[in-house]
């Protein structure tokens, strides 16, 4: 019932990669991000780097397919795992950090595409921080424009 479909997958005009295919690549497309609710009125964002790509198919009439990304999260806790810069709105997280408290499984349909950059700084708790950098999707036009 389950099988891997590979290492790269499109999915809402994002180009997924799992981590093993990135590795001598120019580009990094495996990055991915989940909007979500935490606990009362705080929202968070959980980050993750793509891990493995499977598809799931159920026999009978009629076949229904679907696709799961596994992931290894990063920690969302804020001032833990992950920071928040009042003026830039940028978020950093802490790439040794990770969420042990999950579920590693999404549905591709619901993830978004993040690129992490790390830290400029040279302090010893700079070294270990990422800039996550939302992506746009390529094969979407933004109807908020048109």
């Amino acid at each position: 019932m389950r099988s891997q479909i590979g290492t790269v997958y499109r999915v809402n005009g994002f180009k997924f990669r799992t981590e093993a295919h990135s590795v001598k690549k120019k580009t990094y497309n495996c990055g991915v991000g989940v909007c979500g609710t935490g606990e009362g009125d705080i929202e968070n964002d959980y980050y993750s780097v793509l891990k493995d790509i499977v598809k799931i198919e159920y026999v009978g009439e009629p076949l229904r397919r679907c696709v799961l990304f596994s992931c290894d999260w990063f920690d969302p806790t804020l001032n833990r795992g992950t920071r928040s810069h009042k003026l830039s709105k940028l978020i950093n997280v802490h790439r040794t950090r990770r969420y042990r408290k999950y579920d590693q499984f999404i549905f591709s349909n619901i993830a978004s595409q993040v690129q992490f950059m790390p830290h400029p700084g040279r302090l010893k708790d700079m070294t270990n921080l990422f800039f996550v950098i939302p992506t746009k999707p390529r094969a979407r036009v933004n109807k908020k424009y048109t």
